[in-house]
């Protein structure tokens, strides 16, 4: 350290004179001061606080976190406090070359953060109130200033000790709430006194005349909600439950609007049998730490709900459940009372509409409960958009209606609806496209852009998620037509052998009913082919599939197994049309072709299937049936022959 200037010495020695002459030696009974820059430490959040005087040493006559009562002249911080006569800021002395190798530094408290601000005696700086950190921090210029204005109030603190001793007057309280430059609050509790600076006033937008001395004006301005918590931390501390009143709640502001304050204090006199007779605090306004604090409370808790509705669609490809799953916990964190999300859908008509995922119950009449219960099933549309919460679609833009009546866009509201008090719509979109909305209703305060700014992740992931859906049902669509495609007769559109074969595996599945398989081959098909040409071979094959199908009940199945031969599953023997009924189906009526009528028979075998059966005996069950078919055309075809002797029938 560099080396003191000439006359330092005297100059400390006429600083000592002036310590002593305003009762700042080290001898001072100081408790009540040690009490109060532990506060002070507290409320900063640091783990040392001091309030030091220099003379022949640096005296702590108040500290906080630390052992020692003194330190040598030469290295304390605060000495370069009193010579700059302004605030001094060290983010990390080991790092600061004029500091890094102090003592303090390099061995215990070893400091690396300090931020001082000088102690005035008499309009003299006699000292310094300082913080200290063993880690690197940092101070915002608004707790510096704060920090100032604590030594200003410590000074006339310490000013008034003598007088604290023997009871304060009113007139010495008064003067000392005014003279400090931040919101102080003292009450005299046994009758209920109370006296509030001009900074305490300033702060909540209110004239001194304004303000009234008892207890039931400023708890009248706390909000509703955090009333109890004050009143019982101020009952605690009453009771000697909490060593201070430490407490954080919202006070209403003279425009209406609400401050986030802290008030931090102590109980600073007592009466003989140890009754709190004053209780002094100094109160802050928190509001931008609050709003701070809420903000990212908040986003975590956006991304929450986000990750679990990206974890369910994921799960369960269900974009409606994803919807409702977070929509009471976005209405909670959006403050509103009401709302709803959408996805555009286009109509045949080339029109949109909004079709409703999630929606809050707002019914009014035997209408809206219809709506409502429409929702519940999932066939909710919004058609009409020409009103509020469908210029969101139509224009694409976020639409903020604190008036929603005065909103250009506004058609008012039925007969009924709950009142619309303001309004917040906003846009879901892919790239520039509008793919959806989320409408918000009614907050207790005016929606901002900053609502709009901080619900856009939640607008990008559903955006995501209605791409992801649309994606997957194009996929989905592809798979079904490729499905459809690969099981599926081109010439017939009925099912072909693949397809015949993969199906008939539920019949053997079902336990109840006996079944029947049965092969259909259309008489002398190659000689229709050969006298009309393969136009009409088509055209009889079209028409044949077209009687069949048209023949069976639902349950059943009929495919084109190749050629001119198809397959039949009769799923209930005992109810099923008779193979009977088919053949005539075909036979009695000649079929209309391009080159005419064509008269077409058919020949079929079937084979009957106990329940219980095994699919792995389809194979044979089908040669069954191809062996009863063989019969039938071996017998002069247009008949039906079945494997089992017993259940043959034929046409003669």
């Amino acid at each position: 350290m560099k080396s003191a200037p000439p006359g330092y010495n005297v100059m400390l020695n006429k600083r000592w004179q002036h310590i002593s002459q305003y009762k700042l030696s080290p001898d001072v009974d100081t408790d009540a001061l040690d009490r109060l820059i532990a506060s002070v430490a507290d409320f900063f959040e640091f783990p040392i606080a001091l309030v030091s005087v220099l003379g022949q040493k640096q005296w702590f006559i108040a500290k906080s976190g630390l052992d020692v009562d003194f330190t040598s002249l030469e290295d304390a911080f605060c000495r370069h406090v009193v010579a700059l006569r302004a605030p001094l800021v060290i983010e990390d002395a080991s790092q600061h070359p004029d500091f890094r190798d102090n003592p303090l530094v390099l061995a215990a408290p070893h400091i690396r953060f300090y931020a001082g601000v000088p102690l005035t005696a008499g309009g003299r700086e006699v000292g310094a109130v300082c913080l200290i950190d063993s880690r690197p921090n940092t101070l915002s210029d608004k707790d510096l200033r704060f920090l100032e204005s604590l030594s200003y109030f410590i000074s006339d603190y310490i000013h008034l000790i003598d007088k604290q001793r023997a009871g304060i007057s009113d007139g010495d309280f008064a003067m000392m709430i005014e003279s400090a430059d931040v919101g102080v609050w003292d009450w005299e509790i046994s009758n209920d006194h109370n006296v509030f600076n001009q900074r305490w006033c300033e702060m909540l937008g209110l004239e001194s005349d304004e303000v009234e001395s008892r207890s039931s004006f400023w708890k009248s301005l706390i909000h509703s909600d955090d009333f109890t918590s004050v009143n019982n931390a101020i009952r605690r501390h009453l009771a000697q439950e909490d060593e201070v009143l430490n407490v954080e709640y919202r006070m209403r502001h003279a425009e209406g609007h609400w401050l986030w304050v802290n008030t931090y204090g102590r109980v600073v006199a007592n009466d003989s049998a140890g009754r709190p007779l004053r209780l002094t605090c100094v109160t802050r306004d928190i509001s931008d730490k609050k709003s701070a604090e809420l903000r990212e409370r908040k986003q975590v808790q956006l991304l929450n709900f986000m990750n679990r509705a990206q974890s369910v669609f994921l799960h369960e490809k269900d974009i409606r459940h994803s919807c409702e799953l977070i929509f009471d916990e976005l209405l909670h964190l959006a403050e509103s009372q009401f709302g709803l999300i959408g996805q555009v859908q286009v109509r045949s008509d080339g029109e949109k509409s909004l079709f409703i995922h999630a929606l809050s119950n707002i019914s009014w009449s035997e209408e809206t409960n219809e709506q409502y219960r429409a929702y519940q099933r999932g066939e909710l549309f919004f058609n009409n958009l020409d009103n509020l919460f469908g210029h969101v679609v139509t224009s694409g833009h976020v639409v903020l209606a604190n008036r929603p009546r005065q909103h250009h866009a506004s058609r008012g509201t039925p007969a009924g609806h709950p009142p619309l008090l303001r309004f917040l719509g906003l846009p879901i979109k892919i790239a520039d496209e509008t793919v959806g909305m989320i409408g918000l209703a009614n907050k207790e305060e005016d929606y901002t852009e900053e609502d709009a700014l901080f619900l856009q992740p939640l607008l990008d992931t559903l955006g995501a998620l209605f791409y992801a859906l649309d994606v997957e049902k194009s996929r989905h669509h592809a798979e079904q037509q490729l499905r459809y495609l690969a099981e599926t007769d081109v010439l017939t559109k009925l099912p072909n052998r693949r397809a015949f074969i993969e199906r008939t595996s539920a019949f053997y599945s079902q336990l109840k009913f006996t079944f029947s398989i049965a092969v259909i081959d259309i008489d002398y098909f190659k000689s229709i082919n050969d006298q009309y040409g393969h136009q009409v071979g088509d055209e009889v094959l079209q028409e044949v599939a077209f009687r069949l199908s048209h023949s069976l009940r639902s349950d059943d199945l009929v495919a084109r197994l190749g050629g001119e031969e198809f397959g039949i599953c009769l799923y209930d023997t005992h109810d099923a049309p008779t193979l009977e009924l088919l053949r005539r189906a075909i036979a009695e009526t000649p079929i209309l072709t391009s080159e005419g009528a064509v008269h077409v028979t058919v020949s079929i075998g079937a084979c009957q299937v106990k329940p219980r059966g095994s699919a792995e005996h389809w194979e044979e069950d089908l040669r069954r049936a191809d062996m009863a078919l063989y019969r039938a055309k071996k017998e002069g075809r247009n008949r039906v022959r079945w494997h089992m002797p017993s259940k043959e029938t034929s046409f003669t």
